[in-house]
């Protein structure tokens, strides 16, 4: 036996018109239900069928409605039937779509400090339309659990006030259609948060922007590194040798073996001008005895510069003609000495 199950209002029907540019009716499909079909018509305009289904494991699910067939301030009439062996399901529902309408989030969000140690928070709404707009814009320090909302009408702007330079802030909004226009209660999604610490703002887009560009550079100075180590020209040129000073020697030590004038280039009159000519000869003398009778018993001596000849030993010449002493024992020099002393001695008395 069938039956046919009717609401006036269906529940599981929803239609969401996207930032006034198209809309989706959908509904949920329960497994052993029927496959649905739509019909819609507005006060002013005949029924017909959705031409755009959207299905789901070859179930309809929802109709896409382009932006043409959008009407607002005027009743929206739909009619979802389904028939199989176990019965019918129709339903009917109705909707303002003005009250339907679901914004895209706010963009280009800008933070910015004052004079007075205040955040400026500025963004652009997310369509060509400005009237009819209202915001809610969130915050939270690093320090806070909760948000903070603020509710703005018409204003593209918020101002925090009081910061504390030592917290990390971030910041989101989101809009909707306003109370004076419409009695939609469907806010945007939140907008891409941005963030403010210490003289420093960004965005999450921007963060990720900043980290390509870092990793980027990195790659490009290892290239250039690979590409100088390789490269010895481009390496003489980028970074040049120092030169070293120990390398100016090499020419004294192996073409004028180390003949630092030579070296230098003086020339060898100048070198011969600094030469001494002047020789001194070192001259002895010793006093011969009075006595000339001891002078033939005990010897003689004499005068002569360079060398000095001890009593009764006559000096002998080497082959080159060069005084070489006499061996002599140590009991005959003790002798020697002994008559050199007594013949002085006599000399003295005698002349006493």
């Amino acid at each position: 036996m069938s039956f046919t199950r009717f609401s006036e209002q269906d529940r599981n029907l929803n239609c969401i018109v996207y930032n006034e540019e198209f809309m989706e009716c959908r509904w949920n499909h329960t497994e052993g239900e029927p496959n649905s079909t739509l019909f819609y018509w507005y006060t002013s305009k005949p029924k017909q069928e959705c031409m755009n289904y959207i299905q789901e494991n070859g179930y309809n699910v929802g109709c896409y409605f382009s932006k043409d067939k959008i009407i607002e301030f005027e009743d929206f009439n739909i009619y979802r039937n389904g028939s199989n062996d176990s019965g019918n399901i129709s339903s009917r529902s109705n909707f303002q779509l003005q009250n339907q309408v679901k914004l895209y989030p706010p963009t280009n969000l800008t933070l910015n400090m004052s004079e007075n140690n205040e955040l400026l928070l500025s963004w652009e709404p997310p369509a060509k339309l400005l009237k009819c707009r209202m915001y809610e814009v969130r915050h939270r320090s690093n320090k806070d659990k909760d948000w903070q909302v603020q509710v703005i009408n018409a204003q593209k702007k918020y101002v925090l006030s009081s910061v504390d330079p030592e917290k990390f802030y971030t910041f989101q909004v989101r809009s909707k259609i306003n109370q004076y226009c419409a009695s939609a209660k469907l806010w945007s999604e939140w907008s891409p948060a941005i963030q403010w610490r210490k003289d420093h703002t960004q965005s999450e887009g921007s963060a990720g922007l900043r980290t390509i560009i870092t990793v980027l550079s990195l790659l490009g100075l290892m290239l250039l590194v690979v590409i100088v180590t390789k490269n010895e020209r481009l390496k003489v040129i980028i970074i040049p040798k120092i030169p070293n000073p120990g390398r100016s020697f090499d020419p004294l030590f192996n073409n004028h073996n180390g003949n630092f004038q030579d070296w230098l280039g003086v020339p060898k009159d100048a070198l011969e001008g600094f030469k001494s000519t002047y020789r001194e000869n070192v001259c002895i003398v010793s006093e011969s005895p009075v006595n000339p009778s001891l002078t033939s018993a005990h010897g003689w001596s004499y005068e002569q510069c360079g060398m000095t000849q001890i009593p009764g030993k006559v000096p002998i010449l080497g082959t080159k003609g060069e005084i070489q002493p006499k061996n002599t024992s140590p009991a005959m020099l003790f002798s020697d000495i002994a008559v050199f002393v007594e013949s002085n001695s006599y000399s003295i008395t005698k002349s006493g």
